[in-house]
């Protein structure tokens, strides 16, 4: 059986012949996968971050009966429960999984080791720096709720929970959709839309993604593959961002302490 011309392009590289997708089926590979990682990030963002996150806003509004009805740091009035108020935190907690599944997508070729190493660097890293970021001595969030080492533990496991859902979540079903059906494949391209609000970054992706395509086909080589070195600058600066959120959220708790 002869190689459609149309879906395929030969590619001499160091004496083997390599076949490269054509532009569209490769787009539709990209997508599809796109698509994956933005329902799942979606889905746990509501669920973990948002229920979640709402569940916890709650226990420690019990464990803090002096801040009832006081204004938080992000909006909202502790101790009480609106209509209103937790459907902004599930709407913002869903578009902040979207972007955390866009940023897993980009990221999950550099993780290294076995499975339960993969998950826990995944986990532990963006649990730490979403920490960092969260957790501050100013304000009323961290000063007035207690036991703060409670406040603490809940908004850097929340992250945690859910990048190590999202890696394995993400895994399962990339794994499953390699010839999605009509109704799934109608489900991950509707699932981008999500991506609207977040276009700006979306298309820094997009760019991204196409210089790398592009080196690819001219060379006939994954670059970061083929160049395992290279692999590790963008780790390396995965790694420092860590350690510097570490250094941040260690410097706000024994300040708040």
């Amino acid at each position: 059986m002869g190689t459609d011309p149309r879906k395929v392009r030969a590619v001499v590289s160091t004496g083997t012949m390599r076949l490269s997708p054509s532009w569209r089926d490769a787009v539709e590979s990209v997508t599809r996968r796109l698509g994956v990682a933005t329902l799942a990030g979606a889905l746990l963002g509501l669920a973990i971050g948002g229920v979640g996150g709402r569940l916890a806003m709650m226990l420690l509004a019990v464990r803090s009966p002096d801040a009832t009805g006081l204004t938080s740091d992000d909006g909202f009035t502790m101790g009480q429960f609106t209509v209103s108020g937790t459907a902004n935190l599930l709407l913002v907690t869903t578009f902040i999984g979207v972007l955390g599944g866009g940023f897993y997508l980009a990221l999950r070729d550099l993780m290294i080791g076995p499975r339960w190493f993969q998950i826990c660097t995944i986990s532990i890293g963006p649990a730490v720096v979403v920490g960092a970021i969260i957790v501050h001595p100013d304000g009323v969030d961290f000063t007035l709720l207690s036991p703060l080492w409670l406040a603490v533990s809940l908004f850097v496991l929340i992250p945690a929970v859910y990048a190590a859902l999202l890696s394995i979540l993400t895994d399962r079903w990339l794994a499953r959709s390699a010839h999605p059906s009509r109704p799934q494949r109608a489900l991950l391209t509707a699932s981008l839309l999500l991506w609207v609000p977040l276009a700006p970054i979306l298309a820094v992706g997009a760019l991204g993604w196409l210089a790398a395509e592009l080196v690819r086909r001219n060379t006939g080589q994954d670059i970061l593959r083929s160049n395992p070195l290279l692999a590790w600058i963008p780790r390396s600066g995965l790694a420092l961002l860590f350690l510097a959120a570490l250094a941040n959220l260690s410097s706000d708790i024994a300040a708040l302490i």
